[in-house]
C-alpha cells in the first residue's frame, strides 16, 4: 500500500447515508455554499433530467464539505454517488471516469498568482529554468502538486483549506513566489481574496494534459452510462455549450488561453497515460459526441 492510499484512508469520516431521501443522487463538494461548484452541479442535474428514462431522481450535494481525498473515499464507499475531479490514471482506477473534459482542458492552463507589485520579478524573457526555482504552492492532495514536482518546480503542498485562504496568505506573506492557479478559478479567486496583498502574474502560463472529469462510484455502473448519455443530448441540444459560456469566468478563460502575449512553458503529466482530442468540445461538439459514444 503507498503513502498516498494510506493517507487517504486516514481520512475517512463516517456519514450516515439516512440523511438523504432514498433514490438521491448525492454528489461531493470541496466547500459549502450554492457558488462552489454551481457549473458542475447544474450540468449533472441536467444530464440525470435528460434521461428520464432511467427513472425520476433527484441530485442534491452531500452535506460535507471534505478535501480530495475524502471525496474520492466517500465515493468509493458509497456515502455519495458522484464527484468531480482532475482525472490521473489511479483515480481512474478507484473510480469509474466520466470521460468528458467538463472545462475543456483548462484546468490545465495554469497563471500565477504573486504577491501585489512584484511582477517586475517575472519579466517575459524568463525561462523555464528560472521559474522551476521560485517557490510555489499547491494542495498537497491536488494532481497538480504531484505534476509539478514531477517537472522540477520547487512546490510546497499545502494543507486543504476554507478556498485556499492558507495558500493565498502564504503568497501575501511572501512565503512562496507563486500560486498557480488554473485559468477558470483564477478571477475569481482574485475577486474572492481582493483584500490580500496580491494579484495576477502578467506573462506566463503553463500548459500540460489535465482533465476534469465526473467519477462515479464503482458500485454504480449504470449512474456512469446515465450521466455519459445526458451529457451527449446536451451536447447534440446546444445545451452544453450556452451553459459553459453563460460562465464570465470561462470566458475569461478562453481569453488567456489564447493570449499571444503569454509565455506558454508545456509540461508533462506523469500521473495521466493519455490526452484527449476532444477537449475543446465548445468548437467541435460532434468530435467530443462521438468520444462519448465509443465509451460505453
Amino acid at each position: 500500500m503507498n503513502r498516498w492510499w494510506l493517507h487517504l484512508s486516514l481520512l475517512l469520516i463516517f456519514i450516515s447515508p439516512s440523511v438523504f431521501a432514498q433514490g438521491d443522487i448525492i454528489y461531493t463538494r470541496a466547500f459549502p455554499g450554492e457558488a462552489y461548484g454551481y457549473y458542475h452541479a447544474k450540468v449533472l442535474q441536467r444530464a440525470i433530467a435528460l434521461t428520464p428514462e432511467y427513472g425520476e431522481r433527484n441530485v442534491v450535494p452531500h452535506p460535507q464539505p471534505m478535501p480530495q481525498a475524502r471525496q474520492i473515499l466517500t465515493i468509493r464507499n458509497g456515502d455519495a454517488h458522484v464527484m468531480w475531479s482532475v482525472t490521473t490514471d489511479q483515480r481512474e482506477t478507484l473510480m469509474i471516469p466520466v470521460r468528458f473534459p467538463l472545462l475543456q482542458g483548462f484546468a490545465g492552463y495554469r497563471v500565477f498568482v504573486i504577491q501585489q507589485g512584484k511582477q517586475s520579478q517575472f519579466p517575459h524573457s524568463m525561462t523555464h529554468a528560472q521559474l522551476r526555482k521560485l517557490r510555489s504552492v499547491q494542495g498537497n492532495d491536488w494532481p497538480d502538486f504531484e505534476i509539478l514536482r514531477a517537472n522540477g518546480f520547487d512546490v510546497h503542498g499545502a494543507d486543504w483549506s476554507d478556498w485556499f485562504a492558507s495558500m493565498f496568505a502564504m503568497v501575501q506573506r511572501g512565503v512562496v513566489n507563486t500560486f498557480p492557479r488554473n485559468i477558470i478559478e483564477v478571477h475569481n479567486d482574485l475577486v474572492r481574496h481582493q483584500q490580500r496583498n496580491v494579484q495576477l502574474e502578467q506573462h506566463h502560463l503553463l500548459r500540460y494534459p489535465n482533465y476534469e472529469y465526473f467519477f462515479v462510484s464503482p458500485s454504480s455502473p449504470e449512474l456512469a452510462t446515465r450521466i455519459r448519455r445526458g451529457l451527449i443530448r446536451m451536447l447534440e441540444n446546444g445545451e452544453m455549450r450556452e451553459l459553459f459560456l453563460e460562465h464570465d469566468s470561462h470566458k475569461k478563460a478562453v481569453t488567456l488561453a489564447a493570449d499571444p502575449k503569454r509565455k506558454v512553458h508545456d509540461l508533462v503529466n506523469p500521473s495521466l497515460s493519455y490526452s484527449l482530442d476532444y477537449h475543446r468540445w465548445v468548437d467541435d461538439p460532434e468530435r467530443a459526441i462521438a468520444a462519448l459514444r465509443r465509451n460505453p
